[in-house]
Parts: C-alpha cells; sequence; structure tokens
C-alpha cells in the first residue's frame, strides 16, 4: 500500500512531531516483522513511511535505535494496560488477576507475535539489542507485576518467599504455553472461550500454587 508523504508548513509542533516518529515507528514495525530485521534497510523505511532517510536519522541515530523504540512501545502498552487493571481491581488479588489476563492477551496478539519472532532470530546476532529491551521494554512491566504479587501477599491473599522466581512462574504458567506454541505457527486455541477457559485453569493453578498450606 502506498502512504502518501507527510506533508509540513514550517516548524511542527510537539503533537505534529509526535505524530510523524508513531507513523515511523509503525511504518518500521510492519517491515521489520515482514522481512525481518537484518533484510530491512533505513531508506525502505523511509520510502514506505513516505518521508526522507534524514527525517527518520534526527530521529534515530541508526537503525538499532529505530527497533529498540518499536520494541520499547510495544512495551510501554503491555505497561499501560497492566496499570489500568491494577488501578481497577477491587482487591489486590484482583487486580493481580486482571494484570495477568492483559499480559496473556498482549503476548499472543499477531504483531506482538511477529516482533517477537524477529526479537529472537536475531537475537545472536545482536545482543546489544535484545539487552536493551530487556531493560527498557520487559523490566517496567515486570516491576509492576511484582508490585501487584506483593500487595496480595501484603493483603494476605496468596504468599511466596521469592517474588522474581513467583513472577516468573506466574508468566510461565499463564503465557509461556500458548506463546511457545504460537510461535512456532501453531494456534493455542480454536476461539475466545478456549483461551478463557485455558486462562481460568492457569489462574486456578497459580493460586492453587500459592496459598496452599
Amino acid at each position: 500500500m502506498n502512504v502518501e508523504p507527510l506533508r509540513r508548513v514550517g516548524r511542527p509542533d510537539q503533537q505534529a512531531s509526535e505524530e510523524l516518529v508513531q507513523h515511523i515507528v509503525d511504518t518500521a514495525a510492519r517491515l521489520f516483522i515482514r522481512q525481518g530485521y537484518a533484510a530491512t534497510s533505513i531508506e525502505q523505511i523511509a520510502a514506505a513511511a513516505g518521508s526522507g532517510k534524514q527525517t527518520i536519522y534526527r530521529r534515530f541515530v541508526a537503525k538499532d535505535a529505530l527497533f529498540i523504540e518499536v520494541i520499547n512501545r510495544q512495551g510501554q502498552r503491555l505497561t499501560e494496560m497492566a496499570k489500568a487493571a491494577h488501578a481497577t481491581g477491587a482487591s489486590p488479588l484482583d487486580a493481580l488477576r486482571g494484570i495477568a489476563r492483559s499480559m496473556l492477551d498482549f503476548m499472543l496478539d499477531p504483531e506482538k507475535i511477529g516482533l517477537h519472532r524477529v526479537l529472537i532470530a536475531e537475537a545472536s546476532r545482536f545482543p546489544d539489542i535484545v539487552g536493551a529491551v530487556l531493560e527498557n521494554c520487559t523490566r517496567p512491566f515486570e516491576d509492576l507485576l511484582r508490585a501487584a504479587l506483593r500487595d496480595a501477599q501484603d493483603a494476605g491473599q496468596i504468599r511466596f518467599d521469592d517474588v522474581e522466581q513467583t513472577q516468573m512462574q506466574m508468566t510461565g504458567l499463564v503465557a509461556g504455553g500458548p506463546l511457545q506454541k504460537i510461535l512456532i505457527g501453531q494456534p493455542p486455541f480454536k476461539s475466545p472461550g478456549e483461551r478463557d477457559a485455558y486462562f481460568e485453569t492457569a489462574w486456578k493453578v497459580f493460586l492453587h500454587g500459592v496459598s496452599g498450606p
């Protein structure tokens, strides 16, 4: 699909500048998913975005910086979803459940799966990119999840010894299996109802594991 070049008169204001950056990031994400990181160039991104190379380079010093921003913005969306779930929970345990469900739905979104595949494919060749993604994208969500776990523990609703291990186990239990299947092209669920049933079972298993004697 051809994208009309973005035309601006004079110095763009902050909103227009952010819209331009978002357009570049969205365009880059589509190309990275379709072609992979190594096969995608700044020239291709500029052409697809209807922008000039220098417009991109003024905002991102190199392709790796643009790719990291693509991933970071996805991580920000996950953290925002988790914060919303955390804020609306009737109790700490309800908030934790909402975060867990938002995590499952987010990780199984087709765009997120596509970027996850790209990240895995390039991990050995570009370890610095992976390190930046883990620090800037994954860590904020993990910090929020650990805070929610501690809140539920302080309320006497669950118990555990190591919050970091519990967070990792919860993540693996809720999303690990479905994510692994979908990454190799096997849809984990046949319907939304099947996904709902899986989550309910995973949640019950998690609660049994952290609340038993």
